[in-house]
């Protein structure tokens, strides 16, 4: 019998239409250690930024919180490159109501192929926040939003450096992240 392939790119159906929260998933605990990054109270994106400017990983655990205010797309980028040529973007479009993945810059054939890697569901926001609890495992990226949607995704950077994060969102507010380096799986 031979292996078989997982999709690069895999959303487990809801009722509906969209990526979902699978129940009884890939548990993964909770964070070990001390936080990389806490943020606990309404901060400006800036200023989140500031403080992620110094994380650097392809092993995290990342739980991000953001209000939505006035911003047309909010989210955060992964394995991100620091001049922004490579990154893996997940994102919540508050006009379409939509949670994606965005994998055009994120490294190989990305950039020689448009449409590669995009990919999106509904969300609704809860209050008007966005919660992401984000795994970071090397080539592997798992995004829960809300506790309703998962979006799982692998990218394979072409650049040793691109390994930031970054948020973005103009108008809006982080109002809770916190960081942790993940350890890795013993082979």
């Amino acid at each position: 019998m031979g292996a078989q392939r997982r999709p690069a790119d895999r959303a487990v159906p809801a009722r509906g239409r969209g990526p979902r929260f699978r129940a009884g998933g890939r548990s993964r605990g909770p964070p070990r250690g001390a936080a990389l990054v806490t943020i606990d109270s309404a901060t400006s994106v800036s200023d989140a930024n500031a403080a992620l400017a110094s994380v650097k990983g392809d092993l995290l655990h990342i739980k991000l919180t953001m209000e939505a205010g006035s911003a047309g797309t909010l989210g955060l980028d992964v394995l991100r490159s620091p001049g922004d040529e490579e990154r893996t973007r997940l994102f919540y479009d508050t006009a379409a109501k939509e949670l994606g993945v965005d994998r055009t810059r994120s490294g190989n054939v990305s950039s020689t192929v448009p449409d590669l890697g995009i990919r999106k569901g509904q969300l609704a926001l809860v209050d008007g926040k966005l919660s992401l609890d984000v795994f970071v495992d090397r080539s592997i990226i798992e995004a829960y939003a809300n506790t309703h949607r998962s979006i799982t995704t692998r990218a394979y950077p072409s650049r040793t450096d691109s390994l930031g994060l970054q948020l973005f969102g103009e108008g809006s507010t982080v109002t809770s992240l916190s960081v942790w380096k993940m350890g890795g799986m013993a082979v």
